[in-house]
């Protein structure tokens, strides 16, 4: 194969047909976009909210239990993902029917992934041109910072899951160095004595940390199939989910929890900041910020290409025109208004799992011979992703329990509208 023929194959272009084998990746090179996603300054913060409201240990570990759940589910969508070779949305096109999967769940998806792009973005910008204004005396406006690291962010997501993977291989370990001496440096400014839990009163329950740990990766563990699609076998997706998330997930949340304790500061680019080395604090800021939010336009791409049934080798094009779209809303301001919205859209992403999860594991007994997508809407699982939303918001208020109330309720509306991804379908009148 030729040198430009390697450099066409690299380029990922289509969004929603199934990858061939020949494009599948060895599961270290998805272990890195997997860790990528979990280095953010929202995993810091989880650790702070533990912190805060419970002693040192209970946080440590009901954190980390959450993170092992979120690895069990991210296996479960994410065999789907490897098994069919396909992307989140178009997983849901037998759970939701073709019209279902695409008025809905890709809606849902592309609204949040490009909210999110645009609010990390915003985040990343202002951090920046507040570093700089110190480091420098160079007054950048936000704006300007916003828009120029989006762009950067986004050409990323627009060349693919390749340019993640290598972005990823470089910038984790990277990142893992600055973390491992920022924190290093925060003991030695600020010792130990604020590590004891003398003034900490416990405001939160052990179990309630667990579903706050979970909570904060809901959404990445429904659009897992996003990337594993690129595994080569279910072994291969178990391996990068787990050596990817959970032991990124953990430190992250370690690191939130020790430096809350320690300074008062969650996030370990801010403590850089603090302790006189802001060079390091900004490339820290801007490497967590980047892995995981070259992510969010990537997704939404696949997702905006479903809603807006857009031609397949359309990705890219959609890609940045949803990452634009988040750069521009983000630096109007409209972002920082509506995230409480986008908050509550993990309500209603949540039980878009348990549809999936049933439909393919009970429904269709893990086969993906029985994977069919279904013409027009599937009320079955409109009805449970229905229920399972309002649910899980309105009596229960806990995000991920929608997983399981959609879980449940599809395989009970299944029996009256039977899915054509039972392995009898063809007999079923």
């Amino acid at each position: 194969m030729s040198t430009n023929e390697n450099k066409g194959k690299k380029a990922e272009v289509t969004a929603l047909q199934a990858i061939s084998a020949e494009d599948r990746k060895d599961w270290i090179s998805l272990a890195f976009v997997q860790a990528g996603i979990c280095v953010c300054v929202p995993a810091f913060l989880l650790g702070a909210l533990l912190a805060e409201a419970m002693p040192i240990w209970p946080a440590i570990i009901s954190g980390s239990l959450g993170y092992l759940i979120v690895v069990v589910g991210m296996v479960a969508t994410g065999m789907i993902g490897c098994d069919l070779g396909l992307a989140s949305c178009t997983c849901c096109q037998a759970g939701f029917g073709k019209s279902g999967a695409r008025f809905i769940v890709s809606t849902i998806f592309a609204v949040n992934m490009i909210g999110w792009f645009g609010i990390q973005n915003g985040v990343c910008g202002e951090a920046f041109s507040n570093a700089m204004l110190a480091m420098t005396g160079w007054d950048i406006p936000v704006v300007v910072s916003n828009t120029i690291w989006g762009i950067i962010m986004l050409l990323t997501a627009v060349y693919g899951v390749h340019a993640l993977e290598k972005l990823d291989k470089i910038s984790i370990p990277l990142l893992m160095i600055i973390m491992c001496y920022g924190t290093f440096l925060a003991f030695k400014v600020y010792g130990t004595g604020n590590l004891n839990d003398e003034g900490t009163v416990q405001s939160m329950s052990f179990m309630s940390g667990v579903a706050l740990s979970f909570n904060f990766t809901a959404v990445g563990t429904i659009t897992g199939p996003d990337y594993t699609r690129f595994q080569k076998s279910r072994k291969d997706t178990v391996k990068s989910v787990f050596y990817g998330v959970f032991p990124m997930g953990v430190i992250t949340l370690i690191m939130g929890i020790v430096l809350t304790k320690l300074s008062g500061q969650y996030d370990i680019s801010m403590v850089l900041i603090e302790v006189g080395l802001p060079l390091l604090g900004i490339i820290a800021l801007v490497i967590s910020t980047w892995t995981t939010n070259s992510t969010n336009a990537y997704s939404a791409g696949l997702n905006i290409v479903m809603a807006l049934k857009l031609k397949d080798n359309r990705r890219r094009e959609a890609t940045l025109i949803s990452g634009i779209v988040g750069i521009v809303l983000c630096d109007l301001g409209i972002l920082g208004h509506i995230e409480g919205v986008l908050s509550l859209l993990s309500y209603v992403v949540c039980p878009v799992g348990g549809v999936i999860l049933a439909d393919y594991w009970v429904v269709g007994k893990g086969k993906a011979k029985n994977f069919r997508p279904q013409d027009g809407v599937n009320w079955a699982g409109v009805i449970a992703w229905a229920l399972g939303a309002i649910i899980s918001y309105t009596l229960v208020k806990i995000e991920f329990v929608g997983i399981i109330i959609g879980f449940v309720i599809y395989l009970i509306a299944e029996r009256f509208i039977p899915s054509a991804s039972r392995d009898n379908a063809e007999n079923i009148a």
